[in-house]
């Protein structure tokens, strides 16, 4: 009788369990059908503001444009580096934003279409090299050559690039509408889901130590969005969707922990998280900082803070959660 008593605890205990990571699954779908819904709504005033300011150039619609293309580049955060879930969103990657760009495709591809007398059309940029059709290509014009939206072969393209960022954001839109988790099994869900904020986290750190190269000897144009001056403020960015990916709306990694008794765990990641955004330095951009010993420093910090969240899940929260953690898709980058 009391083995039964048992068997029957036991059952409910793994039941409950089950409810919990898919609550956990459709919680995070959830969060990703939101974030790309922020997003295509930000790349659709990026395409409106493109083509403001090429119906009537001024500082005033140029900087709306700016302001327009750094909101759709916080957005594209959410999901810069993850690698894991609907694999037809995953395939979009690369048009959104092709970086890094250590040779600078991007503006030697741009330069050379400017040179060929064509009406551009989305469908044309969508033949064109990956590095033309996304983020970088529309910063490249945006903050480095404004002159460009002044004459009609400039912005022809650039409308274009506007479009097919449109077009790639309602792709991704329509690419998370299923929960890429659903027929998984809760714990290769879990692991999928760790597995993605392990693989943000590692390419965020990348992000930061590419420019940060060795002491002494930074690498200043190897920073995101180094053309805009902005590539701090999007590193930020991508912190603060680490954080709300690990949250999940109070259904997350977080939630897990705390309910299997590991809230020490639990607490001190979300803090590390808390306090790197509370200390973030004013600054929108990182080259600046790479200049002086004290910037460096601060830079320094941020990855120290990063790589702390990184043991942490590698080290207690996976064995924690009795999850395998493998290698992911920027490893050997």
């Amino acid at each position: 009788m009391r083995s039964s008593v048992l068997s029957v605890a036991a059952a409910a205990l793994l039941m409950t369990g089950c409810q919990e990571q898919q609550t956990m699954s459709e919680a995070v779908h959830q969060l990703h059908v939101t974030s790309a819904e922020d997003f295509a709504k930000a790349a659709g005033q990026l395409n409106q503001d493109l083509e403001a300011v090429c119906e009537s150039y001024s500082p005033a619609s140029l900087a709306a444009a700016q302001q327009s293309w750094r909101q759709v580049m916080d957005r594209w955060m959410v999901f810069q580096g993850r690698e894991k879930g609907s694999e037809a969103a995953l395939a979009l990657s690369w048009q959104i934003q092709f970086w890094p760009d250590k040779k600078d495709i991007t503006g030697v591809k741009l330069n050379q279409l400017l040179k060929q007398e064509k009406s551009w059309t989305v469908a044309d940029v969508a033949e064109q090299s990956v590095a033309v059709q996304g983020l970088g290509a529309t910063e490249w014009f945006l903050y480095e050559h404004a002159d460009q939206l002044e004459n009609g072969q400039g912005c022809a393209l650039v409308g274009a690039i506007g479009g097919r960022i449109q077009q790639s954001s309602e792709q991704l839109l329509a690419a998370w509408q299923n929960n890429p988790w659903q027929q998984m099994t809760p714990q290769m869900a879990l692991g999928e889901y760790l597995g993605a904020l392990n693989n943000q986290l590692d390419y965020s750190m990348k992000k930061l130590g590419r420019p940060l190269g060795k002491p002494g000897s930074p690498k200043p144009y190897q920073a995101e969005a180094w053309r805009s001056q902005t590539s701090l403020s999007h590193l930020k960015a991508s912190v603060a969707a680490m954080q709300q990916l690990y949250l999940a709306g109070g259904h997350g990694i977080d939630a897990l922990l705390r309910e299997q008794g590991f809230s020490e765990t639990a607490d001190r990641i979300n803090n590390q998280f808390i306090a790197l955004l509370a200390d973030w330095p004013q600054s929108d951009a990182m080259v600046p900082m790479l200049k002086t010993v004290a910037g460096y420093r601060e830079l320094l910090k941020i990855y120290n803070g990063l790589e702390y969240i990184r043991i942490a899940l590698h080290d207690e929260v996976a064995p924690e959660l009795k999850v395998v953690v493998g290698f992911n898709a920027t490893d050997g980058d």
